[in-house]
């Protein structure tokens, strides 16, 4: 078929050629420098006057709280971590922990997950066997989900001591993670089903519908107290996220735990932070924050450590100035460059020839 003779079509629309003379990049590099440097500095300055930030180190070597430490994972050990503000501080508060030298960035690791069985589907072990290696099952029980990355889960247990409690703060585990990775990324397992049952008397068929699940599992949710009855295809022969990490999963959420959804993120560095939860509350100089940690991830094989940071926010993000720096360091090298090419355009000057006859210009 013929196309429309226009001068789209036909290729004959005018271009535009700009001619880079020495005169020009002096401006750019003299604009870039003018620009970057004060934005970054701002940052900075945002980043040092706007933000608060406090960080105990609780397990590793040289912590800043004692009796923290850990040598095993699992241990289920107990300790207290309490800041004292030096400064009024106005909330929301985030809380994060922080892990050095773990290297989520490693390639076999990042590459360790499946994301069809994240996503809900109910794979067998021929289809997990080559993008979850090396850990796809427990003994005889094929992994769900299986990868280095989802059996790395942190799970220090952090909450609110009873003093802080009683003070009534509360620490909100609810909205931590991006938007996307918490509806397009991750989804219980196909199959899977719950409802609340009015009683622990009532059958499994009666509460969930169906004779199809009356060898379901009950659940009562420690927060409100409320039972629930649930049902896992295949749980003979698959374990789930809520029975490899069952004092921080619960079987109703499985992999659309926030803070699970969190940990699969992976880090692009070895020494790296993810938000755990935020405290919506402000306070004064000489207040206290006291949290219980619940020690499960062990940091002492591979010589790591574990932080815990409570910290507000600017509008460029928390206090670190790695932003600006990134700013300022453009804007010098640009201003360093720039005073170059004037130097030898004023030292070694070069005319600079008519550009109106070159052939090129008239075709």
């Amino acid at each position: 078929r013929k196309p429309t003779v226009t001068q789209f079509t036909q290729q004959r629309l005018q271009d535009l050629k700009p001619n880079c003379t020495i005169n020009i990049l002096l401006a750019a590099y003299f604009i870039a420098a003018i620009v970057f440097i004060p934005i970054g500095s701002v940052f900075n300055s945002n980043s040092r006057s706007e933000v608060q930030e406090y960080k105990l180190q609780y397990d590793g070597d040289s912590p800043d709280v004692t009796g923290c430490s850990i040598t095993e994972s699992n241990a289920a050990k107990t300790c207290e971590v309490k800041f004292q503000f030096d400064d009024d501080i106005s909330g929301p508060i985030y809380v994060y922990y922080e892990l050095n030298h773990f290297y989520q960035n490693h390639r076999r690791y990042v590459r360790s997950r499946s994301p069809d069985q994240l996503m809900g589907q109910n794979l067998v072990y021929s289809e997990v066997e080559s993008d979850c290696f090396p850990i796809i099952t427990n003994n005889s029980l094929l992994l769900n989900p299986c990868g280095l990355i989802a059996n790395t889960f942190f799970n220090d247990i952090i909450s609110l001591s009873k003093t802080s409690l009683s003070d009534g703060y509360t620490l909100d585990t609810d909205g931590i993670t991006w938007y996307y990775d918490n509806t397009k990324k991750f989804k219980q397992v196909d199959g899977f089903v719950s409802a609340e049952a009015k009683s622990s008397l009532l059958s499994c068929s009666k509460v969930l519908g169906s004779d199809d699940y009356e060898n379901c599992k009950s659940y009562t949710d420690p927060t409100t107290g409320v039972l629930y009855y649930y049902w896992y295809p295949s749980d003979d022969s698959v374990q789930y996220l809520y029975e490899t990490f069952s004092d921080v999963i619960s079987p109703l959420e499985g992999v659309e735990n926030e803070h699970f959804i969190n940990w699969m993120r992976t880090a692009g560095l070895p020494n790296f932070r993810k938000l755990y939860g935020k405290i919506d509350s402000d306070f004064n100089e000489g207040d206290t924050l006291s949290f219980n940690i619940t020690l499960n991830f062990e940091v002492a094989s591979y010589d790591g450590s574990k932080s815990l940071v409570i910290t507000t926010l600017g509008y460029n993000g928390s206090a670190s100035t790695a932003l600006g720096n990134a700013y300022i360091i453009v804007g010098v090298l640009s201003l360093l460059v720039g005073c170059a090419l004037l130097s030898k355009r004023l030292l070694f000057p070069r005319p600079l020839g008519d550009i109106r006859a070159l052939d090129w210009v008239h075709r």
